[in-house]
């Protein structure tokens, strides 16, 4: 069972040092410190996101039947509580089909390029990139902050699980209040369970983060003052936690649906069937005996009596207790391998035991069960060949066309899929590194804004590369075919087919001249 309660601190140095209560050192800071007057009077409209409902009855919602009922209470479920729903999304990933998807995807989303690095700063700004010391000065910061200071290599799997497991993921932003020039010092996980928020309803803007000494609460406070006076509630400043979420909503802003949210209902379905069949392998498959028991002329009544004790009498049997010296009738599961004496008359009457054989259809006809097992992986968006090879024996890789080097769509789409998670595990990180170099003073000295680099992570797989191959190697082979054709000018061709620019035509013909200095051979190739 993973942990998920315990929080896990990401910091080096010394503990004394740091505090998880409101610091006004974050105030006005980052994106999210302060709200101007005007800012809130201009914001104006609420989506259905901002909005708290009640359940409406409607259609259906009276008179159900027998099976509306199990389906309402046992396959979709309805939870009362965020924290209901994430002990579920948690149930779920313990399930072999779950948990390989959710490893799989973490596994992909975080792995490391040759340098071992995972995620890389990108310069945007030009003037910033042109100037050598700036750019050389804050890719280092970066380097320390995340690869030293965060230590992100052996945090970000985690970090990743949690997200899409739990659906949302909170972490306290530590610096050292005495020394605020040093910047971040840290950040520490908080339990999911423990977290909450405080919005504004009109614009949807957190105000405060709030965390429950007890997991088990039974009011949550609706403003700051009503936070402030429960002793049991720490009050954060929005700038001090870090928070990513899913980013599907239900009824209000408070209600975040996770990556398992679509997968509750095959997930049930499919628990159910397989208990189904495992109940129907231990009723109907094993052997049974046959007691055929021999009454002679007995009338009815006296018969049935009869055939009753001789139940009785090979059902149950008395045994001795030696440290209580109580004697005991206890159920005697008739063995398979067990003997039975039978009396039989010289005509040959008499009982009989004969068997009745089971039925093995229980795991033999098992298509349903990999039905649902299919549309549990489709609510996860894992790609269906992989499915299908899994199902055949195969090594469940990634899978390929029939063409060379084609990759399958549904591997484009499950990469997609992570590209869009990473996306938002970048810009919260691109948030941190802006606040730490704001705390540092840089941000101000190198005329930093969110608009001047990115953080990005490496590609889930190799889709991007092979799809880049397959498209040069297509305009490669359309220009052959045009390049020794006297209608068309190879200088035209290369600025049309292979889209260079005359910059990089100037250095392909300069390395004409280069390859006979240092002796390669030159064939007519069209280039």
């Amino acid at each position: 069972m993973r942990e998920y309660l315990n929080p896990r601190n990401w910091f080096k140095g010394n503990n004394k040092d740091l505090t998880t209560e409101e610091l006004k050192a974050f105030q006005n800071k980052g994106d999210s410190g302060g709200e101007s007057k005007s800012d809130a009077k201009n914001a104006t409209g609420e989506g259905i996101a901002d909005v708290e409902f009640s359940g409406q009855g409607g259609f259906g919602s009276q008179s159900l039947g027998s099976f509306n009922i199990f389906y309402n209470n046992y396959l979709s479920s309805q939870t009362s509580s965020e924290n209901e729903k994430i002990d579920k999304y948690r149930e779920m990933a313990e399930v072999p089909e779950i948990a390989d998807v959710v490893e799989d995807a973490v596994n992909e989303a975080t792995q490391s390029d040759d340098d071992g690095r995972i995620f890389n700063l990108k310069i945007k700004d030009e003037k910033l990139e042109k100037n050598e010391n700036k750019n050389s000065k804050l890719q280092e910061e970066f380097d320390d902050f995340f690869y030293n200071t965060l230590d992100i290599e052996e945090n970000i799997w985690q970090i990743f699980y949690n997200y899409l497991v739990d659906g949302r993921v909170y972490y306290e932003r530590i610096i050292n209040e005495n020394k605020q020039k040093n910047g971040i010092k840290g950040i520490k996980i908080l339990p999911t369970k423990t977290m909450d928020f405080i919005y504004d309803k009109r614009t949807g803007k957190i105000q405060y983060y709030l965390q429950y000494l007890s997991e088990n609460v039974q009011s949550t406070p609706q403003t700051y003052e009503e936070a402030k006076e429960d002793p049991n509630v720490i009050i954060f400043h929005p700038s001090q936690i870090g928070y990513i979420e899913y980013g599907m909503k239900g009824k209000s802003k408070k209600e975040i649906k996770g990556y398992l949210d679509k997968a509750k209902v095959p997930y049930n379905q499919l628990k159910w069937l397989e208990t189904a069949v495992i109940i129907y392998r231990i009723v109907r498959a094993p052997e049974r005996f046959v007691f055929k028991v021999d009454t002679g002329s007995m009338p009815l009544k006296k018969s049935m009596k009869f055939a009753e004790k001789v139940k009785e009498k090979l059902s149950k049997k008395v045994t001795y207790d030696p440290q209580s010296g109580e004697l005991s009738n206890e159920a005697d599961i008739t063995g398979m391998m067990e003997n039975f004496f039978l009396p039989q008359s010289a005509d040959g009457r008499g009982s009989d035991v004969t068997t009745v054989g089971g039925s093995s259809a229980g795991f033999k006809e098992l298509d349903d069960i990999y039905y649902f097992q299919k549309k549990l992986y489709q609510a996860l968006k894992y790609p269906r060949s992989r499915v299908e090879a899994k199902h055949e024996g195969q090594s469940g890789d990634i899978q390929f066309n029939d063409r060379t080097g084609e990759i399958a769509r549904d591997e484009i789409k499950w990469a997609k899929f992570l590209e869009r998670q990473q996306n938002k595990i970048c810009k919260e990180f691109k948030d941190l590194f802006m606040l730490h170099l704001q705390f540092k003073g840089e941000k101000k000295s190198q005329s930093l804004e969110r608009d001047s680099f990115d953080i990005v992570m490496n590609d889930p797989n190799e889709y991007k590369t092979q799809m880049e191959q397959n498209y040069w190697a297509t305009k490669v082979e359309n220009y052959m075919d045009l390049a020794n054709n006297e209608e068309f000018s190879k200088y035209f061709l290369m600025k049309e087919m292979l889209g260079w620019s005359d910059e990089k035509i100037k250095e392909n013909s300069d390395g004409f001249n280069q390859d006979e200095k240092l002796g390669f051979e030159q064939e007519d190739s069209g280039f």
